[in-house]
């Protein structure tokens, strides 16, 4: 994330795109690293679950 904040701020400058303001706070990142862990490992276990019914049925 760090190695891309200058890409990122030319983006958030240029004005044209607002949803990334959105995701920082004070020019920080403001991203809940235990909510995007949950969330991919839910679509993980989906998709283990579905090749699971796949074999199986």
């Amino acid at each position: 994330m760090e190695q891309n904040e200058p890409c990122f701020d030319a983006i958030r400058a240029g004005g044209s795109h607002p949803d990334p303001d959105s995701a920082t706070t004070d020019g920080a990142f403001g991203l809940d690293l235990d909510a995007l862990f949950e969330f991919g490992l839910q679509r993980t276990l989906d998709g283990i679950a579905s090749m699971i019914d796949e074999t199986s049925g």
